[in-house]
């Protein structure tokens, strides 16, 4: 069966003049790549899911990054099994030096210069200053009128010529 599906998806390749949707490839979960070539600047790209899903269960996690990457037109290349292998391996990798780094964390003794070192030490309330807060009004007298200073025009100004 293995070599049939193999021969089916090679046929599906080819870019037909009668074809709208080409196969462009396959991920690690059996799901199937299409895209279809349109007269617009950009290329359609659709994927045709192995397991029949209901439609609260698919999420991110269902599509490899790599191929949605193709699929958002982010990724020119389309991404190899290799690449999804290499990927799962990384992983895999990343998973193993967390549990180590936790497990060791975990082996270490807390000492007292370690509890100190990082202790918060009592910073400084800074508190916003206004001006009104120490303002104190002085008692308000009226200044003395025109009228009462015997000035008629009502200009105290100077004038200066040049």
């Amino acid at each position: 069966m293995g070599m049939f599906r193999g021969a089916y998806l090679q046929w599906m390749k080819l870019r037909l003049p009668w074809r709208k949707d080409v196969y462009m490839g396959t991920d690690l979960d059996g799901n199937l790549y299409f895209e279809r070539l349109v007269d617009t600047y950009r290329s359609r790209r659709h994927v045709i899911y192995r397991k029949d899903l209901a439609l609260s269960e698919y999420s991110d996690k269902v599509i490899p990054i790599q191929w949605q990457a193709w699929m958002r037109h982010t990724r020119h290349r389309i991404p190899t099994l290799d690449d999804l292998n290499q990927d799962i391996q990384r992983q895999e990798q990343i998973a193993d030096n967390v549990q180590k780094l936790a497990a060791k964390e975990a082996r270490l003794p807390i000492s007292p210069e370690d509890t100190t070192k990082h202790a918060h030490t009592r910073q400084p309330q800074f508190q916003k200053s206004t001006p009104g807060e120490s303002f104190q009004p002085e008692n308000w007298a009226p200044a003395a009128t025109s009228s009462a200073s015997g000035n008629k025009t009502g200009s105290t100004k100077k004038r200066h010529n040049p």
